[in-house]
């Protein structure tokens, strides 16, 4: 009988393929639930995180802002609203009171810039956003100041209108006490009445606005007074010297010094420039009201942003949140019912099949139908899983089990002196399920041995896009056995990490038929050095770029801010002849009306036409110097600001532009009196180019010397020079006897954001943008040569004709 047996033909071992195991599911169920929960716990403690950082951030520095910002904006209603008030200010009391008020307010808006800017402070200072509220909290700061400092002159001015307004009247009253005076005096005919006319004239000139004719008036008051002075002198007393006697007190009453005349043209000077001090508050309060209002509409929009942002991140979260929860419930139902169908009903009906065939038992106590006479009883195989497997291994096993185990030793034996110490993967597989790997193989998936055996198939630890490519050549290997070359592809570990291996393949016969090969190297580091050496060029590219855009921007806003103290020069520098020749034209216009009136009168005398012609040719004369003035200035202006601010080509004589650019300049450094400019280029110098890139960089240059190497209070010269060197080159220098630069500066003086004055307002950017301009725009050179206390050259050759862009 057991010869026999041993006689009787094998079964094939049990083969199943591409099978979704039982112990992947349970890994995998499980896995999936352990990670659901976690997932659960992560977002919620993520989210709470956030949202408490969220709030904090509202609470600590967002509400701060807007409630500030607030504040500022209502404080400045209030200045707007008490600054008319200072101007029309009558009395001292009143003018003190509100002066009070207005410098109270500016000392509460301080405050609040000061308390705003802490804030920002301590914000989140990588916001671009806070970048530009800190800038304009920065001109608020300082537009602040300068109000401040109008407001105190305006104060001034009040007062000053105030004070001569009080000498005004209390001169009018002593006017008005003379005048009853004179009506009690013996009749003096003539001279009576020219008195009194005087008087009536002078109370009614009192109450011009217009300061030419006030000041006509008191040069005529005072030429009636020397005539009534020839009158009197030929009265007998004692009338004679009564008459005196009047005309001195009526002398010291209007046009001797603080008399009523003098007080009344104080007053309307005072109160000019009190209208010029309250427009420009207003000026300086309407700068304040735009940064602060778009303070307030940066900071409310930021706090909408983040106030919408946290309410939209809650809801996601929430929502995430109940969608884990809810599908970790299913899951959970899932598992137990799949469990329970496929796991432990099937291995309690298996048990029972063996214990029963243990016993000696003929009747299968899993379908209770008894076996045929001396075959044992069937385990029950139905499936297609482990389960199926473990009952057909069974009884596979029990027919096999000397001769599987003799065969199983000596493959270790063989395996385990070849593969098992190699460095490199090896994996050998029958239609992708693991029939053998080593410890290496194992490694790279961050497995063990065990584990790899275990996988339903290799297809799962390699990337989708790489399955279809592996199985054609699992079949070709299959088809010809010829070892397939290296291959790169991407597979993963088990904690999901990514990696790349080469592999190979050859066809091996292992447990009685053909399986795969596969011997597999781990390529993972070179290709990410290969991915990190493309994105570094990419990303070198992209900061290339990024730079050019950035400087383009750099060089326009220098060059506006350059345009912008331009502007500013000249127009201070204009308001001075402009000023002188509405005054002349008022006085020119007085002298005209009073001579017309000495026309109608049949007054006029030859000496009253002959001062008019002097008077007139002088206030003539003054009106065109000074409006010349003003025009030449505004023509340099105007040439040096439209090359500035475009960027055309025309041709242009070097030494013209040159003399119209340090006119443009002129009040920039006019009040330094002991600067000297000296300019040494030809007459003829003839540049095709672009003047507004030339104007940049003189203007730089120029202002770089005032501002580092020239002291205000010493004398100091700079000196622009200008020649030819071949035909088509020319060389242009600019130099000054001024500090130096220190050596360890020199050679940084062209890199960008470099400066020594930092604190000071000093941007970095002056100097770069000349190297630019230089190397860029006229497509020339610029050196240095500079020693401490010796002064400093700069020297800049470029062609005579740019070349086009």
């Amino acid at each position: 009988m057991d010869n026999t047996a041993r006689r009787r033909p094998q079964a094939p071992p049990p083969s199943r393929r591409r099978r979704f195991g039982i112990a992947v599911r349970i890994t995998l169920g499980l896995s999936v639930m352990a990670l659901l929960v976690l997932l659960i716990g992560g977002v919620s403690m993520s989210s709470f995180r956030l949202f408490r950082a969220e709030v904090a951030a509202l609470s600590t520095n967002t509400l701060p802002e807007v409630i500030t910002s607030a504040e500022l904006h209502g404080s400045l209603q209030k200045l707007v609203a008490q600054l008319p008030q200072l101007a029309a200010a009558t009395s001292t009391p009143q003018r003190r009171s509100i002066y009070d008020g207005l410098v109270t307010e500016l000392d509460s808006m301080q405050l609040l810039v000061a308390r705003m800017r802490g804030l920002m402070k301590e914000g989140d200072p990588s916001a671009g956003e806070r970048d530009g509220n800190v800038r304009l909290l920065e001109q608020t700061r300082s537009t602040l100041l300068i109000l401040a400092a109008t407001v105190a002159d305006l104060n001034a001015e009040v007062t000053r209108q105030i004070d001569y307004g009080d000498r005004q009247a209390e001169a009018a009253r002593a006017l008005s006490r003379l005048a009853a005076a004179i009506e009690s005096m013996p009749d003096t005919g003539a001279w009576a009445a020219r008195i009194g006319a005087l008087m009536a004239r002078a109370a009614g000139a009192t109450q011009l606005d217009h300061l030419s004719r006030l000041k006509g008036e008191a040069r005529s008051a005072e030429r009636t007074l020397a005539e009534l002075a020839r009158l009197s002198g030929g009265a007998p007393d004692p009338t004679g010297q009564m008459m005196s006697t009047v005309q001195e007190e009526l002398f010291s009453l209007l046009v001797a010094p603080g008399g009523l005349f003098e007080s009344a043209i104080d007053r309307l000077q005072a109160r000019n420039r009190a209208q010029a001090l309250t427009g420009q508050a207003q000026v300086l309060v309407e700068t304040v009201e735009r940064s602060t209002r778009t303070l307030y509409d940066s900071i409310r929009d930021q706090s909408a942003e983040r106030t919408d942002a946290l309410a939209a991140l809650i809801a996601e979260r929430t929502r995430t949140v109940m969608v884990l929860a809810g599908t970790s419930l299913l899951l959970a139902v899932c598992v137990y019912f799949f469990f329970r169908r496929f796991l432990s009903t099937r291995l309690v009906a298996m048990n029972r099949a063996v214990l029963a065939r243990l016993s000696g038992n003929r009747q299968s106590p899993h379908c209770g139908i008894a076996a045929p006479a001396g075959l044992p009883v069937p385990v029950p195989v139905d499936g297609d899983d482990e389960i199926t497997d473990i009952g057909a291994s069974i009884r596979y096993f029990i027919e096999e089990i000397d001769r599987r185990q003799q065969a199983v030793a000596d493959n270790e034996r063989r395996f385990r002196d070849l593969v098992e110490g190699s460095i490199q993967g090896i994996v050998i597989h029958r239609d992708f399920h693991v029939l053998y790997a080593n410890d290496s193989f194992a490694a790279m998936l961050g497995m063990t041995v065990a584990e790899v055996v275990a996988l339903p198939s290799l297809l799962s630890v390699v990337a989708v896009a790489e399955r279809q490519a592996l199985i054609e050549g699992y079949d070709r290997l299959l088809e010809n056995g010829q070892s397939t070359p290296r291959r790169r592809i991407r597979a993963c570990r088990s904690d999901g990490a990514g990696l790349w291996v080469e592999l190979t393949g050859r066809r091996v016969d292992w447990m009685d038929g053909p399986a795969i090969q596969a011997v597999v190297v781990d390529v993972t580091r070179e290709v990410e050095a290969e991915h990190a050496l493309r994105q570094s060029r990419d990303a070198a590219e992209r900061a290339l770029n990024e730079l050019k855009a950035t400087q383009a921007s750099l060089i326009q806003a220098e060059k506006m801010a350059s345009l912008g103290q331009l502007v500013a020069g000249v127009a201070h520098e204009v308001n001075t002849p402009i000023g002188i020749t509405i005054t002349g034209a008022s006085q020119l216009q007085a002298l005209i009306g009073e001579l017309s009136d000495r026309h109608t009168a049949n007054a006029l005398k030859k000496s009253d036409f002959q001062r008019f012609l002097s008077d007139g040719m002088e206030m003539a004369s003054l009106i065109l110097s000074n409006s010349t003035r003003a025009a030449n200035l505004v023509q340099s202006f105007k040439l040096v600001a439209v090359d500035q601010s475009s960027d055309e080509r025309r041709p242009f004589l070097l030494r013209d532009y040159i003399d119209e650019l340090l006119r443009s300049l002129h009040p920039t450094y006019k009040a330094r009196t002991a600067l000297t400019i000296d300019v040494a280029c030809p007459a003829d110098l003839e540049l095709d180019g672009y003047p507004g890139a030339l104007s940049q960089i003189l203007t730089n240059l120029i202002m770089n010397a005032l501002v580092h190497a020239l002291d205000p209070e010493q004398p100091g010269r700079i000196a622009i020079a200008a020649r030819l060197l071949g035909p088509d080159m020319v060389e242009l220098s600019v130099g000054d006897d001024g500090n130096g630069i220190a050596p360890d500066v020199l050679p940084k003086i062209f890199d960008p954001f470099f400066t020594t004055r930092r604190g000071a307002g000093g941007s970095g950017l002056g100097l770069h943008i000349v190297y630019n301009l230089v190397t860029g725009r006229l497509h020339g050179t610029i050196g240095v040569e500079s020693r401490p206390g010796e002064g400093t050259r700069f020297t800049l050759r470029f062609p005579r004709v740019t070349a086009g862009a």
